[in-house]
């Protein structure tokens, strides 16, 4: 008889790994490559261990992708709480946070998962989309500015993106001097 009834038991830790296995899964090889097989080799844990947490691949993908929306809203809230009351606060707190990351290897795998979710999982690409909506929609009523507010946004996410996918070198003085650009926009 093996030990293993006595051993005690951390079903969070071993959930926060498998999520974390699960993301470099699907950042290091693609969605294509996050099989439950994959995932529960690859955290040394049993098929049947990894489905007692996560009864399926759709439940292991949302369970991930709401641990990063969890960590993109605690980061979104920080930056909105830096940024004084007015118009275009929260275009302001979404393009620093866009800008915020692109140094920091581990925000940048993050950035990558949640974008591989977004064009791969449609439950992702919906919650983003909620988001981005609500967002929008604390820009405020004016039309012009509105306008000013979303076309700042989106150049933000094209920067998101060309930092995540290594598109440009951008050094630091140069990304300095985009950042200031979009929030004098805002």
């Amino acid at each position: 008889m093996t030990l293993a009834h006595r051993r005690q038991k951390q079903p969070e830790l071993v959930r926060k790994e498998l999520l974390d296995v699960t993301l470099q899964i699907l950042v290091d090889e693609g969605p294509h490559a996050v099989t439950l097989d994959a995932v529960s080799k690859r955290a040394g844990v049993t098929k049947g261990g990894l489905q007692h947490h996560f009864r399926s691949k759709q439940a292991l993908l949302d369970a991930l992708c709401d641990q990063l929306f969890v960590g993109f809203h605690q980061r979104y809230e920080l930056a909105l709480l830096a940024e004084p009351d007015g118009p275009g606060r929260h275009a302001r707190a979404y393009v620093r946070l866009s800008f915020d990351s692109g140094n920091d290897h581990e925000q940048v795998r993050t950035q990558r998962a949640i974008a591989l979710l977004a064009l791969t999982w449609p439950p992702c690409r919906e919650r983003w989309s909620a988001v981005v909506t609500a967002a929008i929609a604390a820009d405020g009523v004016d039309e012009d500015l509105a306008n000013r507010l979303l076309l700042c946004r989106l150049a933000a996410d094209g920067f998101w993106y060309s930092q995540m996918l290594d598109s440009y070198p951008i050094g630091n003085k140069r990304k300095a001097a985009l950042l200031d650009a979009l929030l004098d926009l805002c």
